[in-house]
């Protein structure tokens, strides 16, 4: 097993209790009396985080032929996984399945959790690209410079409870991880 592969090993195990605590969140909330009904918005973010974590996961590939010859290099590799594992945490109500339960209240009341640990994560993915010998910010790829402009962006929602506010980043966000997925702009190599 080379390094490469033992890295892609971690990042594929915390990745997927990432999106294993997103996906069962997402079945207690079919079995749950939620008031008045699941909220779009709350939705919407866990579905953008589900998709950054796939995308950082995918996003490491490229390092495959960078020689890692010291332990801070996977360090910025795995670090990114470990605030996305958090953010799945604090985005996923844990509840009852017969309590009655408001989704927006829940997203409003651990916005702080959620977008301080996303500007974490996102911050931490650009860092391995300029931290990684081998890897650099590359100044004309469009998606390094929105990859920072979203990492201060991310912090609105954390300080707001404005709805226009949410909803403004949070498309910000899926436009970004979106046109990645599609190709129509150049992914970088982690976010």
């Amino acid at each position: 097993m080379t390094l490469f592969e033992f890295l892609m090993a971690i990042a594929s195990v915390v990745i997927a209790i990432a999106l294993t605590e997103i996906f069962g969140g997402w079945g207690h909330l079919l079995r749950t009396h939620i008031l008045p009904k699941i909220d779009w918005l709350h939705l919407c973010w866990t579905l953008v985080v589900v998709l950054y974590a796939i995308q950082y996961w995918v996003g490491i590939w490229p390092y495959l032929n960078v020689e890692f010859r010291y332990i801070y290099q996977v360090w910025f590799l795995i670090f990114p996984t470990l605030f996305i594992v958090l953010v799945s945490f604090a985005i996923t109500p844990d509840i009852d399945p017969d309590e009655n339960f408001n989704l927006r209240e829940y997203y409003l009341s651990r916005r702080g959790p959620i977008f301080f640990g996303l500007a974490a994560f996102l911050a931490m993915a650009q860092l391995a690209d300029l931290i990684i010998p081998g890897v650099s910010f590359e100044y004309t790829n469009p998606s390094s410079y929105l990859g920072v402009g979203l990492i201060v962006i991310a912090i609105i929602p954390a300080v707001s409870k404005k709805i226009w506010m949410h909803t403004s980043v949070l498309i910000v966000n899926l436009l970004f991880v979106l046109s990645i997925g599609f190709g129509y702009l150049p992914s970088g190599l982690s976010t």
